[in-house]
This record gives structure tokens, C-alpha cells and sequence, in this order.
């Protein structure tokens, strides 16, 4: 029995848009956060530097989280310059920040890549090193809040 060409392309089709349809979903999520500063609330300078929702892969008690920030942020309406040398990011009740984020800086922004996440729910308590214009350079205990 012969399978006309018409079909064989529309079979081959089908089963390319199902394999597709079956991967995306265990590729990656993105998740909304703010950033929090557990003393007062969102902190709106720093929040304007987020750039898109995170992106959570893996499963549970092992999820890598990557975050990306703007290389620039808006204070008092002015907006200038920043830079972040580095992300901790403490994963249990521990006072310790045990987990160091991976860092990349590419086309005016930071991306931070966090692994061995316990939870992707749980607020996350972060350290991050800002410099602003190069005049200001802090570190800032934050939350990843979702």
C-alpha cells in the first residue's frame, strides 16, 4: 500500500508540531518577581532595573533561576548608569548566603544564573552589589519576591 506524498507531508507535519508541543513545556518557565526590601517594601529604583520575568528550569529541590537586570536605573527620575559585581542568595533559614550566582554582563544588562534552588515559590533573601554612575556602591540585602 502506498501513502499518497500530500499525507506523508501533512503526517511528517503533525508529528513536528506534537514533538514541539511536547518539549516547550519541560524547557523552561518564566516567573514574575519583584524585588523586596524586607525592612520596607518593592523597591521601586531597583525594580526598574528588572528586565522581564525570571526564568526557572529543573525540579524541585534543584531549580536554577536566572534573573536579568538593565545595566541603567531611573533614580529620582534621572536615569544612569549601573553595574552589579555580584549576587548571593541564601536558600534556607541558614544566616548564610551559600549560593553564588553565576554572572554574565552582555548588551547593557547582567543576567545572574542561581542553581540548586530549593524552591520556586519560596521567597528567595538575595545580596546584591550595586554601583550606580560609579559614586554609589553598596550592597543591598533584597528578597526575590514571586
Amino acid at each position: 500500500m502506498r501513502i499518497p506524498a500530500k499525507r506523508t507531508v501533512m503526517m511528517m507535519l503533525m508529528v513536528c508540531v506534537f514533538a514541539l508541543a511536547l518539549a516547550v513545556p519541560a524547557s523552561a518557565a518564566d516567573q514574575d518577581y519583584v524585588l523586596w526590601n524586607p525592612a520596607t517594601n518593592a523597591v521601586s529604583h531597583a525594580n526598574a532595573s528588572v528586565d522581564g520575568p525570571a526564568v526557572v528550569t529543573g525540579t524541585p529541590g534543584n531549580y536554577t533561576i536566572v534573573i536579568t537586570l538593565k545595566n541603567e536605573g531611573t533614580y529620582m527620575g534621572i536615569t544612569l548608569p549601573a553595574s552589579y559585581a555580584y549576587l548571593n542568595a541564601n536558600d534556607d533559614s541558614n544566616p548564610d548566603y551559600e549560593i553564588s550566582a553565576v554572572r554574565s554582563v552582555a548588551g547593557g544588562k547582567t543576567t545572574f544564573t542561581i542553581s540548586g534552588v530549593t524552591s520556586n515559590t519560596a521567597d528567595l533573601p538575595i545580596q546584591l552589589q550595586t554601583t550606580v554612575a560609579g559614586f554609589h556602591n553598596a550592597v543591598h540585602e533584597l528578597v526575590i519576591k514571586w
